[in-house]
Formats: C-alpha cells, sequence, structure tokens
C-alpha cells in the first residue's frame, strides 16, 4: 500500500519539479536514457543456460533413443532427433518438439511432464527440470549446435592460434604525448581513441568520483565527512591516499568476495530442486576464506591454487583448507537418479566450472563431443574428469536396489555413461601447454609453478594448481587474462573482453588487446596480488572521466572507454547502501549466514539481520526478498555478468516495501539527530548523506517547502513527513546508480 504522505509528495513534485520526474521514473538512471544494449539479456547468457540445463539432460535422457548414435544402432523412437536444434525443430512422427518462444505450443514439454506421450519412459523428471525446458524454450530456444560457424569443420591448427590461446606479448607502452594520460593505461587508451578519431572526456568532481570509488572498492557510501576531507584535501597526493585507504579497509574483502561468489557459483544448498533442496551447512567458510584473502592480498595464482588443491598443498592453512570448497560448491541430482547419472553430473559441473572461471573457457562443452570452436577434445574434457574423480561421490543406493557404480575414469561416447570407450588418466588441455610440455609434465613433478615444493610426482589436483598457474610452460598467461579482465569490468562496468566468462572464438575479441595483455604482464610481475592492480587501474585518467554524450552516437556502450558509464549498483550493494545511509547497517564480519526463510517459513525482517548482503544465505531456489527486484546472481553455473533490468518491479518495491519505509523511518531519526529540526539543514545534510553532493538551489527550495507545508499535517496527528521526504530520496535512481 502506498502511504498518504507518499502521495502528498508525488503530487507536490509533479508541479514542474525535475526530482519528481525523476523519482516517477521506473527504468533507467536520472538521465532517462534508454537501456544499454548490455541491459537486454545477452545470446551468450542463453547458450550458457542451455550448456548448464538443457543439454546435461538431453544427454543423459534423451539421446539413447532420440539422436544420430540411435539412428546407427537402429534403436530411434518416433523419428525423432533430439541432438541438433534442427532436428527438434523438424520433429518426429508427432511433429515438432518444440516452438521458440511458445513453450505451451512445445510437444516436448508435455512429453516430459508425461501428459501425452512419455519422455522419458517411466521416468518423470522433476519439476524444476521441466522449468528449465520451459524458461529455456521461452526465451527461444538458444542452441549452439546448429550455428554455421559451429558446424563448419573445426581447423585446430587455426583454433589453437585464437589469441586467447596465445602465449602473453610484452607489448611496449604507445608513445603518446597528451597531457590528459596520467598512465601507461591511458595512452593505450588514448592510441585506441585517436586511431577513431575519438577524444577523451574530462575528469569528473571530486564528490562524484569519492562516491565512485567508494562503491567500487568497498561497496559502501562515503560518508559527509569523508566526502568533504576529500573535496577539502589540496595536497598533490589526495586520490591515490584515498584509493589507499579503501584498500586496506576490511569492507573491500567483502565487496570483492562478492564479486567472485558469482564467478564460484556459490550457493548454500545442493540445488536439486525446491523440495530435496538441502541445506550446506558449512558452506559459509568458502565465503569468509574469499573476504579474508582478498582483505589479506592473497596472490592470486595462490588463491586459484587452494581452490583446486587446497588440501593437497597445504592441509595447516585455514584458507586452503575452506577455499577447497571451490570444486564441490555445484549442484546435485535428486536423491532417486541412477548414482552414475549423479556421479558425472557432478564432474561436469567440476569441469565446467573450472574451466569457465579460472581461464574463461567451456570446456564444458567437449563433454559430447569435441569443442566445436575451441581446441578442446572430448578425451580432454574426461581427463579433466580424472583429476577430480574421487571427490565425486555418491551413494550406489537408489530406494529395497544396490547399483554399480563406475569405479574408474572413462571416456564416455556421447557424454552417455552407458558407452564407454575406454580408460582415461588425469590430463589437461593440450592448447595451453608450451613446447615439449604434456600433461604428465605437471603430474610428474618435471613442470612447477613455485606454488608446490615436493619433487617428484604429485596428485592430480596439485598438477593442475601448477598447470593453470604456470606462466611459460601452461595455462597462466590465460589465468592472468580473464582475473584482470574480471576485475577491468568491475571498474568500469565493462570488461576489455565483454565475456569474461568466455574468451573462446565464440566469445567477444578484447577490445584493448594490448592493454589487457599489458596488464596481465603487470599482475604477474608484481606477484600476482590485486590490490596494486585495483590501484593502477583506478589512478589512470580513463577511470577519473566524467560520464558524456559526446561520442555516444558512434560508440554507443563506451567500448573505446571516452567517459566514464552510469551504472546500476547490483541487488547485494543496493541493500547495503539502503542500510548503510539509514544508520541501521551492522558490520560485524564473518560466520553462519543469515537464514533467509523458506517456502514453508516467509522470511521475517529483524534488525539483527541487518549485515552486509554478502552473509545473506544463498540457497539454490530461494532469494531475499530485497534482492530479488534487482538481478541477484544465480548460483547454478558461473555467472561472469550480472543482467540489469529495467522493469518497473524495483521501482514498484523501492515505493511500497515495508523494508524501504522502515529505513526511511531511520533514516528521518538520523537527519533529525544530525542535522536539526531546521527544513534547510535537514534537506542540505540528505543529499549529502543519501547521494554525496549538495542540493541544486531548486532541490533545496522544493525540499523545503514539501517539509514546511506538510508540516501542518504533523501537528494535526498526521504522519512524520520527514520520513516520506527521506522515502522518496531514497527512491531516487540516481540513489542506486553509480555516476
Amino acid at each position: 500500500m502506498v502511504h498518504a504522505g507518499c502521495n502528498q509528495f508525488q503530487q507536490f513534485m509533479r508541479r514542474g519539479s525535475l526530482i519528481g520526474l525523476i523519482f516517477l521514473s521506473a527504468s533507467g538512471p536520472w538521465t532517462n536514457k534508454a537501456p544499454s544494449a548490455e541491459q537486454v539479456p545477452s545470446d551468450r547468457a542463453g547458450i550458457d543456460f542451455f550448456e548448464a540445463k538443457i543439454r546435461p539432460v538431453l544427454v543423459s535422457k534423451c539421446y539413447a533413443c532420440h539422436s544420430q548414435n540411435a539412428v546407427k544402432s537402429r534403436k530411434l523412437k518416433g523419428k525423432l532427433l533430439l541432438d541438433s536444434k534442427s532436428g527438434m525443430l523438424s520433429g518426429g512422427e508427432s511433429g515438432p518438439a518444440i516452438v521458440p518462444g511458445k513453450s505451451a505450443r512445445s510437444l516436448i514439454v508435455d512429453a516430459i511432464r508425461h501428459k501425452s506421450l512419455e519422455m522419458p519412459p517411466k521416468e518423470k523428471l522433476p519439476e524444476n527440470v521441466v522449468a528449465d525446458f520451459v524458461k529455456w524454450i521461452d526465451m527461444g530456444a538458444p542452441d549452439p549446435r546448429d550455428r554455421a560457424v559451429v558446424d563448419r569443420a573445426l581447423d585446430r591448427q587455426a583454433a589453437g592460434a585464437h589469441w586467447a590461446f596465445r602465449p602473453l606479448q610484452k607489448p611496449s607502452v604507445p608513445a603518446i604525448d597528451d597531457a590528459w594520460a596520467h598512465t601507461a593505461i591511458d595512452r593505450f587508451i588514448l592510441a585506441e581513441l585517436h586511431e577513431r578519431k575519438l577524444t577523451p572526456t574530462l575528469p569528473t568532481d571530486r564528490r562524484t568520483l569519492i562516491r565512485r570509488v567508494s562503491f567500487d572498492l568497498i561497496g559502501l557510501p562515503p560518508s559527509p565527512e569523508e566526502v568533504q576531507k576529500f573535496v577539502n584535501d589540496a595536497s598533490e597526493s589526495a586520490y591515490e591516499d584515498l584509493v589507499d585507504r579503501l584498500l586496506k579497509n576490511a569492507h573491500y574483502g567483502e565487496r570483492w568476495a562478492r564479486h567472485w561468489l558469482d564467478v564460484a557459483r556459490f550457493g548454500e544448498s545442493e540445488g536439486s530442486n525446491p523440495e530435496e533442496d538441502k541445506k550446506r551447512d558449512n558452506a559459509y567458510k568458502y565465503r569468509d576464506a574469499v573476504i579474508k584473502a582478498f582483505n589479506e592480498d592473497l596472490p592470486y595464482h595462490e588463491f586459484v591454487s587452494y581452490q583446486v588443491a587446497g588440501r593437497d598443498l597445504n592441509n595447516r592453512s585455514p584458507l586452503a583448507r575452506d577455499l577447497a570448497q571451490f570444486v564441490e560448491l555445484g549442484t546435485r541430482l535428486q536423491r532417486n537418479s541412477h548414482p552414475n547419472d549423479s556421479k558425472f553430473h557432478i564432474l561436469d559441473d567440476m569441469v565446467s566450472a573450472t574451466g569457465s572461471a579460472f581461464l574463461g573457457i567451456t570446456i564444458g562443452c567437449a563433454r559430447c563431443h569435441d569443442h566445436k570452436l575451441d581446441p578442446i577434445t572430448t578425451e580432454e574434457y574426461y581427463r579433466l574428469t580424472a583429476v577430480f574423480f574421487d571427490l565425486a561421490n555418491v551413494t550406489n543406493k537408489v530406494g529395497v536396489n544396490t547399483i554399480p557404480i563406475i569405479r574408474e575414469p572413462h571416456l564416455l561416447a556421447g557424454g552417455n555413461w552407458q558407452r564407454p570407450v575406454k580408460k582415461v588418466k588425469p590430463g589437461f588441455v593440450q592448447v595451453l601447454m608450451r613446447g615439449k610440455y604434456r600433461s604428465d609434465s605437471w603430474l610428474s613433478g618435471e613442470a612447477t609453478d613455485g606454488i608446490g615444493t615436493n619433487s617428484g610426482q604429485v596428485s592430480p589436483r596439485q598438477a593442475l594448481a601448477r598447470w593453470l598457474t604456470d606462466v611459460d610452460r601452461g595455462a597462466g598467461g590465460l589465468l592472468a587474462r580473464v582475473i584482470v579482465n574480471r576485475v577491468w569490468q568491475h571498474h568500469f562496468g565493462r570488461g576489455i573482453v565483454s565475456t569474461p566468462n568466455d574468451f573462446g572464438r565464440l566469445g567477444e575479441p578484447p577490445s584493448h588487446p594490448k592493454l589487457l595483455d599489458w596488464l596481465a604482464g603487470e599482475l604477474i610481475r608484481g606477484g600476482w596480488r590485486l590490490k596494486p592492480l585495483h590501484r593502477l587501474i583506478m589512478v589512470s585518467a580513463a577511470y577519473r572521466q566524467a560520464g558524456g554524450d559526446r561520442w555516444a552516437k558512434v560508440d554507443r556502450d563506451s567500448k573505446w572507454i571516452w567517459h566514464y558509464r552510469t551504472r546500476r549498483l547490483e541487488a547485494e550493494a543496493i541493500r547495503d547502501n539502503i542500510l548503510s545511509v539509514s544508520g541501521a547497517l551492522k558490520t560485524d564480519m564473518f560466520g553462519p549466514s543469515i537464514a533467509i526463510g523458506s517456502s514453508k517459513k516467509p522470511y521475517q525482517e529483524k534488525p539483527a539481520h541487518w549485515r552486509r548482503s554478502v552473509y545473506l544465505m544463498t540457497p539454490r531456489f530461494q532469494t531475499h526478498p530485497v534482492l530479488r527486484m534487482f538481478d541477484p546472481a544465480g548460483t547454478f553455473q558461473s555467472l561472469g555478468t550480472r543482467s540489469v533490468s529495467t522493469t518497473p518491479r524495483g521501482a514498484l518495491f523501492m515505493l511500497n516495501a515495508p523494508f524501504l519505509w522502515k529505513q526511511a523511518d531511520l533514516l528521518a531519526d538520523r537527519v533529525e539527530q544530525e542535522a536539526g529540526a531546521e527544513p534547510a539543514a535537514q534537506v542540505d545534510f540528505l543529499y549529502e548523506l543519501a547521494l554525496s553532493r549538495a542540493a541544486t538551489t531548486e532541490e533545496r527550495s522544493l525540499g523545503v517547502a514539501f517539509l514546511e507545508h506538510t508540516g501542518k499535517t504533523e501537528e494535526k496527528g498526521g504522519e512524520r513527513q520527514l520520513v516520506h521526504y527521506c522515502h522518496a530520496i531514497m527512491g531516487l535512481n540516481e540513489f542506486i546508480y553509480i555516476r
């Protein structure tokens, strides 16, 4: 229900107020520009959904009777092929299996629901799997299997020459004499701008800059006192000192851990289906270890190594022990699934997540056949499953039955465990090895990277850690490129590679390839530490630019970094911002997650829950009611970028949610305590606190007039009008956007 005072405020603001127009806007930042291309779900996201949710089910449940292999073995049923999109569109004896965009008219949905046909026979798939098929079809049934680019024969030699698989280059910094440039980064950017006859934008003002830097590094707004101190600091090192202070702030680890948790597909439940979504009691220890690793500036190659081989590398380190949960963070199938289906689902998750998170390559696409675009073979995929084989523990009992489980790693035809081809031993991806080196080089201890000190033969996961981080002979160069790109993305809103989880040939090429390699080299030369990388990026003139629209017609998404793009905060930062400004945020760190309720027990908001959002529990099928409104992270697969929707529901939530009204009430208390009872002082303080800037003359006069006009209502026993004014300010788009 909309409060009466809020209606009064809306009516008041409609009388020619710019603020009123902003407040009532349901989408986009306060400039009311159209959403950028990156605010619309991408084809890449659809393909990722297919690979994670649809293809594994088709492989394990459908291909035995509906594939080219079934044709060869004379087991094809109903003349229906499901191993290609063209086959699904053509359909079989009953007609097309799918109608893209229209799940209600797609026969495959009825079949897996056992409404008419029954597929698979005698086994009804769980509702969450059915829901995945419905979602996939309604999004247009994105499917890479029939693309012309996919179907053409792969020139493996040419694919191996793809930019991401080549060794790191050592580009020289462009010799550009321009007063705008502060750092080498700026010279790389200017080189591209000059080539396109574009020019960069002037620096932004200090108030905008400190707000930008604070949200980027710690995910919280600066206090009015911090803003004023920075604005008044006349020293030459004022900005660099600000960056250094924030990098030392404990909230830095919380902010950047949340980014990594997206990549790690972090969830605190099994994810089998809503009815069986068993909680994982110790998952929070992984989250806490990530926060500590970022705050301690653990070298990134060690951070990676601990996640794939933590217990093997250092049994005594709590960070190593807890970070080692990474490979087991993925989902599980429902309890009555066949044990071998469960085992290979777990292995596929481990291999796919390792490839996407650390190397930005879709290794999981090679499960059923050699990768159609990148030089990754099916055998290499199964050699990677062998690295993790002992971790994929499943029960061999289904219901009064004991079922044999595959005990040794095999290459499987078509990804089907019922069709083993040959045994395989642990190994890696050959295209990311140099010279004479092969997988055995790391397994035998011949090739090391300085992480481990043991000589001789090592465990498969130790060998994997060494291969991943070996810059000269293994995948270390690509590892550095990927993390540098992730850091850049979270500072600029777009990566140098705009597909951060896919550096392969289906992904986008880098906009500034020389800059990417130079930054990766700087990371390695700096001991793989991320804090110096943040500093290097943030002291650049490119980062300190103001927004602008001069070149918007030729470069709408600022691919060439000629200005700073306005972008919305993520769900967690929006909630944290609300709590911080109201004064309600509790800053205690670590420990078990805050329960967010369930379908049987609805969530109840309590002051004890008002901690940073990174500490909210993240079960697979439940989302905190505040985060749900602002595109929270998915937890079923590694996530490289968040979508940013522009639907009215976020604005309506900010307008009506009891949580927002409670925080507005607390904010009003804070304003009265710190600014006093004078309306002008209240308006000025509120703008400084909520938006890190002074109110304009028009904003001040409108705010004062509103508070003085509606003050008469309070005298007659009405609600406190300052609450409505605070609520309206938190409803501004500017409140949740970074300029």
